[in-house]
Order: C-alpha cells, then structure tokens, then sequence
C-alpha cells in the first residue's frame, strides 16, 4: 500500500470506520513505514486537541460556536431594503413593442414602398441585381481556376 493511500484512509481508520482487512493492511504499512507512523500520531494528537476544544468551551459555559445567523440574516435583510429604496421608481411608460406600435411601423414601410414604386425607383432594380449576379459569378469562377476574371 502507497503512502498518499494511507494518509487519506488515516482518519477513517482513527475514527474505526474501515473493514478489518483494510484496517489490518493500514496498520501493516503504519508498522513498516516511519513517515506513515509519524503522521499517525501527529493525526491523532490533533485529533485530541480538536475534541478537546469543544469540551473546553462547554466548561466555561459557552456554545460551541458562536451563533451568528441572526445578525446576519438581519444584515442581509436591512442591505436589500437599502437597495430596493435605492432602485428607480417603476415608470408607467408604454413599451415600444406595444401592439399598435408594430401595426404602425408595418403600415408605415408600406407605404414607403408603394410610393417609392410610384416614383419608379424599383424601375431598374431588377437589371441591377442581375448584373451584380454576373459579375460576382465571373469573379468566383475566375477565383476557382486562378484566371483573371474577363469584363463582359
């Protein structure tokens, strides 16, 4: 057995918590190995003075812990309440996505493109787009075979 195995089953085989094989492997190890043996008693001297301590407070008449939660649970609680008086008022101003908001931004952009039909901006568009196509078709074929594109 490892040392690192031993050092971490150590507690378990001080509390009496492990099987009699693996305490009987434990206990080989700690006999043979010095440094093991050494962390054995070191393990159980701060074992000692650790329950030591909790009878020492109980002599003198004090909880073993201190019991803070309500001072902090009202700290808590008095920080939120700051924040909260702190925060701004809620506003009773209508949302932007309202509804009828939408509705009027849709009729407006039809409007916008009817009128703009009327004016014949969209005369040519069509022309324009496939004459774009052409060009950017020729330049990715052009790109694919390492040939400069030709101008039509």
């Amino acid at each position: 057995m490892k040392c690192a195995t031993v050092q971490e089953w150590m507690p378990h085989y001080i509390d009496g918590q492990l099987s009699p094989d693996l305490e009987m492997q434990l206990r080989l190890h700690i006999d043979t190995c010095p440094a093991c043996a050494q962390w054995l008693e070191e393990t159980m001297e701060l074992a000692s003075i650790w329950e030591g301590k909790g009878s020492a407070f109980a002599e003198q008449g004090l909880p073993e812990y201190p019991d803070i939660t309500n001072t902090v649970m009202s700290e808590i609680e008095r920080l939120e309440n700051d924040r909260r008086e702190r925060s701004l008022p809620q506003t009773a101003v209508r949302r932007r996505t309202a509804p009828r908001t939408a509705w009027m931004h849709y009729c407006l952009a039809v409007g916008l493109t009817l009128i703009l039909v009327q004016l014949g901006i969209f005369e040519n568009f069509a022309y324009g787009i496939s004459e774009i196509n052409g060009h950017m078709s020729s330049s990715v074929s052009a790109w694919l075979s390492n040939t400069p594109p030709t101008d039509k």
